[in-house]
């Protein structure tokens, strides 16, 4: 029989093996740790000095601001640097189609710029941002009634709706732009800043615009939005960045 000295002495060295292997193992462990510490930071400092990682890298409040500041330079300085649609053009309505493009535009900002601890937005909330910010072009087009018909600027009787449409889609660009700038990899991102794009450049068309009639505005001012959302939009969101 195995006296129990013996077994303890054993035991004893058993112990001490076991012991050194988990010492051995924690070694490993905390260079593996360290390594991967290294190598994500290394990744953060090259995102930090890039555009992009630099607005990300920036707090939710912080993100806003940037981008109310930047909308609010961009409307300054078209508002006084290009004439506006003549006074009897600046109706009621005129101004609250305006007053509707802008708050579209803050509700699509925070939802893009929505904390990434924060519930993924739902989708129904994102369709219902498109669909209003879309709808809302389209009804500026007959609300309210075709009328006015005062040259401020170098709108002729032959200048065509396509020359809206691209002044339009040019506008947009910024938009889209600095939302996609700013958003940390939200699922719909791409979606809403088409949409936001879509809306600035109906708002500065509108502001500036004189041709109010039906056929122009949906054709020249509307297809901003549609354009907007179906060729950026659907195209990032069915084949997303990296």
């Amino acid at each position: 029989m195995t006296k129990g000295s013996d077994r303890a002495g054993s035991d004893d060295g058993l112990g001490e093996r076991l012991r050194e292997l988990d010492s051995a193992s924690e070694a490993n462990d905390r260079e593996l740790i360290d390594r991967m510490f290294q190598n994500v930071k290394g990744q953060c400092s090259h995102s930090d000095k890039t555009i992009a990682g630099f607005f990300r890298s920036r707090s939710t409040n912080v993100r806003r601001l940037i981008v109310l500041a930047v909308f609010a330079v961009l409307a300054v300085i078209g508002w006084y640097n290009f004439p506006l649609v003549n006074e009897s053009v600046r109706t009621g309505p005129w101004a609250a189609t305006l007053a509707v493009f802008c708050i579209l535009l803050v509700v699509a900002m925070i939802m893009v710029t929505r904390p990434v601890h924060q519930p993924e937005l739902p989708r129904w909330q994102v369709v219902c941002l498109v669909c209003v910010a879309v709808g809302a072009t389209v009804l500026a087009a007959f609300w309210p009634a075709a009328g006015a018909q005062a040259i401020t600027h170098e709108h002729t009787s032959r200048m065509v709706a396509g020359a809206c449409m691209g002044f339009g889609l040019l506008l947009g660009v910024p938009v889209y732009a600095l939302l996609r700038l700013v958003d940390r990899g939200n699922a719909f991102g791409s979606l809403i800043a088409a949409s936001a794009a879509g809306l600035a450049g109906n708002f500065v068309l509108k502001a500036h615009c004189a041709i109010d009639t039906t056929g122009h505005v949906l054709l020249g001012h509307a297809s901003v939005a549609v354009l907007f959302v179906v060729g950026l939009g659907l195209v990032h969101y069915w084949i997303p960045s990296k």
